[in-house]
């Protein structure tokens, strides 16, 4: 690997910062300042290119656009990214909580 170029998984990879803030806002249908808005409120930390520049994994983008829907369907930004976030959190709870129960299962 060179640099910072990424592995040969990256492409697989939903955490890989593969989106630049223009490519990200044209996939969504929003703006740049939506992207800056929901990480200023908390949604997700932009990973930074060595420039300096805001880079988008593709969870990035799948949490921005949910919280966009939230917010075209009328809630309050501050409260779609509550929700988001809390989604993702009973998301992980759920999946930890099948991962202990095979293990149960197996002893």
């Amino acid at each position: 690997m060179v640099g910072n170029a990424p592995g040969p998984g990256a492409l697989d990879d939903s955490h890989y910062p593969a989106f630049a803030m223009g490519a990200a806002a044209d996939a969504l249908g929003v703006t740049p300042a939506f992207l800056r808005a929901v990480e200023t409120a908390g949604l997700f930390e932009a990973h930074r290119s060595d420039g300096g520049h805001r880079r988008y994994s593709r969870d990035d983008l799948q949490r921005a656009d949910r919280a966009r829907h939230l917010v075209d369907d009328g809630m309050r930004l501050d409260a779609a990214v509550r929700i988001v976030s809390l989604e993702y959190q009973l998301a992980a709870a759920t999946t930890m909580i099948e991962v202990l129960r095979r293990r149960l299962r197996e002893r």
